[in-house]
C-alpha cells in the first residue's frame, strides 16, 4: 500500500504569510455577517491602510487572485478581483490597473 500524504491547506504554505502586517487582525480583512455598505467601506479603508504598510501585498494580492479568496487581501476586495479577472478576459486583455500605493 503507498503512503499517505496529508496535505496542509494551501494558505498554510505560503512563506509570504510570516511576514504580513495583517496577522491577527481577521475581522478588519473579512466582513462580519450583515455588514451594511457605509461600515464596509469604512473597514476595507481601515484594511487598504494596512495593506499599504505591508512587505508582502504584491504576493498577497497575486495568492487572493489566483485562488479566488473572499475577503480583502493584498490591497483589494473580492469585488475589484472579479472585476480584474473579468478585464482580463476581454478579447484585448488590457489592463490599466493603477499602482497598488495609488488604490487608496
Amino acid at each position: 500500500m503507498p503512503d499517505v500524504v496529508a496535505f496542509k491547506p494551501r494558505w498554510t504554505q505560503q512563506q509570504w504569510m510570516a511576514e504580513a502586517v495583517c496577522g491577527g487582525r481577521t475581522a478588519l480583512f473579512f466582513p462580519p455577517h450583515g455588514e451594511q455598505a457605509e461600515a464596509r467601506e469604512r473597514r476595507e479603508a481601515l484594511a487598504r491602510a494596512v495593506c499599504l504598510t505591508c512587505p508582502v501585498i504584491v504576493p498577497c494580492r497575486d495568492y487572493a487572485r489566483r485562488h479566488h479568496e473572499q475577503g480583502f487581501w493584498g490591497g483589494e476586495n473580492d469585488e475589484q478581483r472579479v472585476e480584474i479577472r473579468r478585464r482580463s478576459r476581454r478579447p484585448d486583455r488590457r489592463l490599466d490597473l493603477p499602482p497598488v500605493a495609488a488604490q487608496a
